[in-house]
């Protein structure tokens, strides 16, 4: 897939005429599209076995490694780009010696093609990689209209509060990717731990949101006057845009779902949903209501895009009720703490109010325990069962549905 991937580039950018330097810079920058799509076969071995901590620390090695060069060449003035598209290279690159360096203490990995085992996958992977290209665009494409109705400056403004969506993006897929493993391994032998896992899941998301909204929206404004001196005027569409990445935290944990029990064609459909609704929102609220329509249509567009995949969610056996009082119990301890940072808003400096904010929440989950005994604790608990026992050992387990 790498090897076509970067054929196609090259091709693309040779018939399209581009000048020598683009064409070069591609051939360069391509090999990523070799070098990753090996990385990410590795790391699929490494999640189904539950090593996430060697992919973390494979991930860190890379981009240390990218920054250092991308920093030496800057410092030497020597800086242009095929050295900045070489710093990539030197990420994946690092990733991938990384992993295979690692995963010799667990395995053997070897080369094999499996022509029949190619068409499930193809078949499997067809709704999911359609899907994934819908996503993309419907929680991006309002940059670009922002940029043609509006203008250039309005997207710049937009893309500040995109900044503190993508820090918060990175949340539920570290919590989405052990406990996909956990569900595919569960289902549909053990519909129990099954279910244990998604709420365990659900729980842990919810808290992550309405924590980070509890701060972030009432500290918006100081937070980005500091980072980003100037663009104070983009704090009401960066905390839209965080509300629609808290909402997505949901729709990634709806979607992780359905991919474990293999009911994957809802996905495209839901995505393509999401295309349709934030199109049409944005050609209405662009024109009046510029960078700010633009935040209101990407909360909308999770609302209906959660909406169409949580019912495919809430159909799969043994999944039952939502987990209505945690919900509670979190939004509570959300609105406590975000009343407290309105109190210390413009009285203290933000970091401060932040902290304190922060810690209030922390302590108030503690205490109402949405996710059972313990308070804390109780998210921090590993499922000590035989399933648990046998992916952590690499067994496969046929009766288990396999490690």
């Amino acid at each position: 897939i790498g090897v076509v991937s970067y054929a196609i580039a090259m091709f693309c950018v040779v018939v399209a005429g581009y000048d020598t330097k683009i064409v070069i810079g591609t051939a360069l920058g391509g090999l990523n599209l070799i070098i990753l799509s090996v990385a990410y076969g590795l790391i699929l071995l490494f999640e189904a076995r539950l090593w996430l901590r060697d992919v973390a620390i494979s991930n860190v090695v890379g981009q240390v490694g990218s920054f250092a060069l991308t920093l030496s060449v800057t410092v030497a003035g020597i800086g242009s780009l095929f050295w900045y598209v070489g710093a990539n290279v030197v990420n994946g690159t690092l990733v991938l010696v990384w992993l295979a360096f690692t995963v010799r203490r667990g395995t053997v990995v070897r080369i094999n093609f499996d022509r029949r085992q190619w068409g499930v996958w193809l078949r499997e992977a067809a709704p999911l990689a359609l899907g994934a290209a819908l996503d993309t665009v419907y929680f991006r494409i309002d940059i670009l209209m922002l940029s043609i109705i509006a203008s250039d400056k309005a997207a710049g403004i937009y893309n500040v509060g995109y900044k503190f969506s993508d820090l918060m993006g990175a949340i539920p897929i570290a919590v989405a990717t052990p406990a996909l493993t956990l569900m595919v391994a569960a289902w549909p032998q053990d519909v129990a731990a099954f279910r244990r896992t998604f709420r365990h899941t659900f729980n842990i998301l919810l808290v992550a949101a309405v924590g980070a909204c509890a701060g972030f929206l009432v500290f918006a404004r100081p937070i980005i006057s500091t980072l980003y001196p100037g663009y104070a005027v983009a704090a009401d569409a960066a905390r839209l845009l965080v509300v629609g990445q808290a909402l997505h935290f949901f729709t990634l944990l709806a979607f992780t779902t359905l991919v474990a029990v293999k009911r994957n064609r809802l996905y495209p459909i839901a995505m393509l949903i999401g295309v349709v609704v934030n199109i049409a929102l944005n050609l209405v609220v662009i024109p009046k209501y510029s960078y700010e329509g633009s935040g209101w249509a990407t909360v909308i567009t999770e609302v209906f895009v959660l909406a169409a995949l949580g019912a495919g969610v809430m159909r799969i056996p043994g999944i039952g009720r939502l987990p209505w009082r945690a919900i509670a119990k979190t939004g509570s301890a959300g609105l406590v703490a975000g009343g407290l940072g309105l109190l210390l808003l413009d009285r203290v400096a933000w970091p401060v109010g932040l902290g304190a904010v922060g810690l209030v929440y922390v302590g108030l989950i503690h205490l109402v325990a949405p996710n059972g005994e313990g308070g804390l604790r109780a998210f921090a608990g590993e499922p000590k069962d035989e399933l648990m026992a046998a992916i952590e050992e690499g067994i496969d387990r046929p009766e288990l549905g396999g490690a």
